[in-house]
């Protein structure tokens, strides 16, 4: 396994804790908007788990969001330095995953694509393809 592959297995991993973290943090609010906040970090935590693509992207967005909200004074009062750092790393960190670690689904006509390209270059390439 590439340096590169390890250092992003790591940096999932810190980001999947990161997430998990603010799914308590969130929850702690003890109302309606934190629950809210709480079910956001939860299904981009599963999704990173999952080493889905869409949610690599949308925690790089909710890392800017979590900035924006501590930088404007809206959330975030105790802990404003601490949240406005990490959002600015969660974002490149983010961004890194999505394109080493993001799995990409395919509709199934373009799976059928390139599984019919797949087909003609091992035919092109066999030994008994007659030329």
């Amino acid at each position: 396994m590439s340096k590169t592959m390890i250092t992003a297995k790591i940096l999932n991993g810190a980001l999947f804790l990161l997430l998990i973290a603010a799914v308590v943090g969130f929850l702690s609010f003890a109302n309606v908007y934190g629950v809210f906040l709480a079910c956001i970090s939860a299904l981009l935590a599963w999704g990173v788990f999952k080493n889905n693509s869409k949610a690599y992207f949308g925690a790089a967005a909710w890392g800017l969001a979590c900035y924006q909200l501590a930088k404007e004074g809206y959330e975030f009062q105790m802990i404003k330095h601490q949240v406005m750092t990490i959002g600015i790393f969660v974002i490149p960190v983010a961004l890194f995953l999505h394109e080493k670690l993001g799995k990409q689904y395919l509709h199934q006509d373009q799976q059928h694509d390139i599984d019919e390209k797949k087909s003609a270059i091992n035919s092109a390439n066999d030994k008994n393809f007659p030329l």
